[in-house]
């Protein structure tokens, strides 16, 4: 059976179970999980519009003393695993699928945020939200168009199809916007913009918070006041260049040894994937242990203290859309090391401006990037111009703006 033939199947068997039109306006946002950030952004939204907006987390990940609007509990749990190929974007999946979640949000609103989701959940969502007749939005971040098309065609197909059945396109970086045209074929008339605030609200507070200087800081951490410290923030997967990192500081140890380097996210647990101990005893290997320290997880308001406590922020990511460690990283002055394969290069992320960006997967490239950032001068330049940009760019005003055009103009469409 064709899907067009199966739609219009389906649709027949659903109509005792859904009222077609629904007399209050009704948003609902289809998204991951509730975070901070993503809490922030919809609290936003929902405060301007004169409409009812509910959330729907896909994943039980909610700070619910962030949440000052309705949405629909969850307590399912995200099986991930990661697909390696050679030559190709390395992929990190949910094989998880909320059905309850897509079923409740595509029958109970006129207008579904596909709110950055586009696995198994907007899939289900996607295919009940065209048999009823709902209205779509999606919003993206996207990779750069040469890295999406190394990303495997059954997903790119997927995602094809998901984008193909929405009406707006909310467009969140500039990279997005020439992705969606030129990898998918999304009409440009379609696009509304709305800046990604990446959580800068949340942690303009964090930062306020703090009161003790970048000296203080170190010294509370036992840094070093003469070394450079490099971190990295995120999830210990290997696609986000760990194991570069670690060759790169060895090469760099070679000529000089006025720097040191800290990680901090936890362990990616899963299959196959490395745990800290194996990357400690890979540092061991390359004699490289002496300048690299894994420090875990930690929480916000220590992780703020960190940026500030720091002197450069580096991601040498495989496969990123538009990391929001860079923006937290901006905030705080850093300069930025980043890749070519990542969604904010070239924009948050402007080689010889606000920071360097280099080949994925290579150690040799990233130990000279470092290598550059040891100038104090250079550091100052990049983290200032950093900062500067981020303030600009993400702009909660504009965000919120872009996300009530883009509801309106769904709205306005027959």
């Amino acid at each position: 059976m064709n899907l067009p033939n199966f739609t219009e199947g389906l649709s027949e068997l659903l109509q005792d179970q859904i009222t077609g039109e629904i007399s209050i306006i009704q948003i609902g946002f289809l998204t991951y999980d509730l975070q901070e950030f993503t809490a922030d952004c919809v609290s936003r939204i929902a405060k301007v519009l004169p409409y009812n907006i509910k959330a729907y987390p896909v994943f039980a990940r909610i700070s619910k003393e962030h949440v000052d609007f309705s949405y629909r509990p969850t307590k399912l749990k995200g099986h991930f695993f990661a697909v390696r190929k050679k030559r190709s974007t390395p992929e990190g999946l949910t094989s998880s699928v909320n059905w309850g979640a897509a079923w409740d949000c595509a029958r109970n609103n006129q207008i579904v945020v596909l709110f950055g989701i586009q696995g198994g959940t907007a899939l289900v969502a996607t295919l009940l939200a065209v048999i009823m007749r709902r209205k779509l939005i999606s919003v993206n971040q996207t990779l750069p168009p040469e890295w999406e098309l190394k990303r495997r065609w059954w997903i790119r197909w997927l995602k094809g199809w998901i984008l193909r059945r929405c009406q707006v396109h909310i467009v969140q970086t500039p990279v997005s916007r020439e992705t969606l045209s030129r990898i998918y074929g999304i009409s440009k008339n379609n696009f509304v913009d709305a800046p990604f605030e990446s959580g800068v609200s949340v942690f303009s507070k964090l930062f306020s918070e703090i009161y003790q200087n970048k000296d203080e800081l170190r010294k509370n951490f036992g840094w070093n006041s003469k070394e450079c410290i490099f971190i990295f923030v995120g999830t210990l997967l290997r696609f986000k260049g760990i194991e570069t990192i670690i060759d790169a500081s060895a090469i760099l140890r070679t000529k000089h040894d006025n720097f040191r380097v800290f990680l901090f996210g936890p362990e990616a647990a899963q299959a196959k994937e490395p745990t800290i101990r194996d990357y400690e005893a890979y540092a061991k290997r390359i004699e490289a242990e002496s300048i690299i320290s894994f420090s875990g997880k930690c929480s916000l308001h220590d992780l703020a203290k960190v940026y500030i406590a720091a002197d450069i922020l580096m991601l040498p990511t495989q496969k990123d859309c538009w990391p929001k460690v860079l923006v937290e990283g901006a905030m705080a002055g850093l300069p930025l090391i980043t890749t070519s394969a990542c969604g904010a290069a070239g924009s948050l992320v402007l080689d010889g401006h606000t920071g360097l960006v280099i080949p994925p997967n290579d150690a040799k490239a990233l130990a000279e990037a470092m290598e550059k950032m040891l100038d104090i001068n250079a550091r100052h330049f990049y983290g200032k111009n950093a900062r500067e940009f981020c303030l600009e760019f993400c702009d909660p005003t504009k965000e919120t703006s872009g996300y009530v055009k883009a509801i309106q103009t769904a709205l306005d469409m027959r």
